[in-house]
């Protein structure tokens, strides 16, 4: 079969990130590793543009894409322009925030939602299409069957053993490498060493998708993949990396054994960092370039709120390690709806006092399937469809001071750390370039544009760019829910199912 892997462009209104930084698809790379055996084209929106016509020449018999929140109308737009052209090309939609709701893809333009882990649930799905099996065999998926109905199929555990998992399939972008870059590290190859997490703090979601279990691959396995990454820049994205100091132990010695000279970076927790020093030691050697750590807030009041299960003090002392071992610290902070001018002069104090130059200042925004959804769910003030202003970067509750003036001191605060130069040089150690190379410059143009999102950011919530935020694009014409139950796996799916509801056409 013709499988269109895609990945969705970055909606207008959504702030940040693909300013400064644009990594390679990993998810659908998981996915297409396990689908070998058939045609697999991957169109990533972030870095290639003629979609449509590259749609039309390939002719695929399947679309298969994955998002977050943010990217929820941008996948149903694409899928949407693809039954618009081709109504019995099959479309498939996973990932995060499909497995954490999948009502928000019950679209006329989606034929199967799957659920879980992409790498084991695809092959499934597309087996049942291209042999006209059962859909009701495949577990962890949903299937549309009306305006935000769905049909379910028995749950399944997220996923395998992590070591069974085959390799991301890099060869699909290997032409785009060069495109792949965080900040500084460029070109730069995306890894994944665990999924989930093992701290339960309530704005996060990343543990409940994997029902509060961890998974985590060994040693041999992460070394073994790293013996085929080209790249010299490696970005581990597991939310906490620097966590298990067995594991980590004997990661590094397998990484000196197998001689591999890479530069990483990574994601840990500040109080692992502050009481572990001898591994922060180790790693450096290593090729340790870099710590992301949410430190979130400066106060233990704040952190408590968060479940963050850390005092504050921790925040302070893990900065302190990484910058003796000369180790860039990658700060996230997470500004409340409450803020007053004097918490932003206390946020900027402590940034200030901190020494840090690289920071991720993301105001408290609702999720779905965080553990603190419900309780904010009522204070949201734009609507749940809106899904770009999901970004981390909007803040989305009623604010004490105006929203504009919100924005105003974020910015502010932006502006004096990342375009202050003095700080750049005595802050950094291991990362940042020469002000006369090119990719200082594209940093600062990237905080540049960033800047321009967050002065206007505030028009984003007026009525007209709400609905542009909820737009899923046009409907397709002469397109049925019914539709998709002509193929042979949808029928089977109809007749072997004795829990279909009735509205299922039969």
């Amino acid at each position: 079969m013709k499988i269109l892997l895609v990945r969705p462009p970055v909606p207008k209104h959504t702030i940040g990130l693909k300013h400064i930084m644009i990594c390679e698809p990993l998810e659908l790379e998981y996915v297409a590793a396990n689908l070998e055996r058939h045609e697999l084209m991957l169109f990533d929106h972030l870095v290639e543009r003629g979609f449509k016509q590259r749609f039309l020449d390939f002719n695929p018999d399947v679309v298969v894409s994955s998002c977050y929140k943010t990217g929820t109308n941008e996948v149903l737009k694409i899928f949407r322009y693809v039954k618009s052209v081709k109504s019995d090309c099959i479309t498939v939609v996973g990932g995060v925030h499909a497995t954490l709701v999948p009502q928000d893809f019950a679209d006329i333009s989606v034929d199967i939602i799957g659920m879980g882990d992409g790498t084991m649930v695809m092959p499934e799905i597309i087996d049942a299409i291209e042999y006209g099996t059962s859909l009701t065999e495949v577990s962890g998926i949903a299937i549309p069957y009306g305006e935000g109905k769905l049909y379910s199929t028995k749950k399944r555990a997220y996923m395998p053993k992590p070591d069974d998992l085959p390799f991301p399939s890099r060869s699909l972008v290997s032409h785009l490498r060069h495109k792949y870059y965080y900040l500084m590290h460029r070109p730069v190859a995306t890894m994944k060493t665990t999924w989930g997490c093992w701290y339960k703090c309530n704005f996060c979601f990343t543990w409940k998708i994997t029902d509060g279990l961890p998974y985590s691959r060994s040693p041999q396995s992460i070394v073994a993949e790293l013996l085929t990454i080209e790249s010299d820049e490696i970005y581990i994205v597991d939310d906490i990396f620097l966590i298990n100091k067995s594991r980590l132990n004997e990661l590094s010695r397998l990484i000196r054994k197998h001689n591999i000279k890479k530069n990483y970076l990574c994601y840990a927790r500040a109080d692992f960092v502050a009481e572990n020093e001898d591994i922060i030691a180790h790693w450096a050697q290593l090729g340790l370039k870099a710590v992301f750590i949410g430190l979130e807030a400066t106060t233990d009041e704040e952190l408590d709120g968060m479940n963050k299960q850390l005092p504050a003090y921790c925040n302070i002392e893990a900065i302190k390690v990484l910058r003796k071992h000369e180790i860039d610290t990658y700060g996230s902070l997470i500004p409340g709806p409450d803020y007053t001018k004097a918490d932003w002069r206390r946020l900027a104090k402590f940034i200030n006092d901190n020494h840090l130059y690289y920071v991720n200042i993301s105001p408290a925004t609702p999720l779905p399937g965080a553990e603190n959804y419900h309780e904010f769910k009522d204070q949201l003030t734009v609507p749940e469809d809106a899904h770009s202003l999901f970004d981390l970067s909007h803040q989305l509750s009623p604010t004490k001071v105006s929203l504009k003036a919100y924005y105003w001191e974020l910015l502010k605060l932006y502006a004096q750390t990342t375009l202050n130069m003095r700080s750049a040089r005595v802050n950094t150690f291991r990362t940042l370039p020469s002000i006369w190379t090119r990719d200082y410059w594209r940093l600062i143009l990237g905080a540049l544009k960033i800047g321009r999102q967050f002065l206007f950011s505030y028009t984003h919530h007026s009525p007209k760019e709400i609905r542009r935020s909820r737009f899923k694009g046009p409907r397709p014409e002469n397109l049925t829910f019914s539709d998709k139950f002509r193929h042979d796996a949808f029928k089977a799916f109809i007749h072997s199912s004795e829990k279909v509801p009735s509205e299922v056409p039969m």
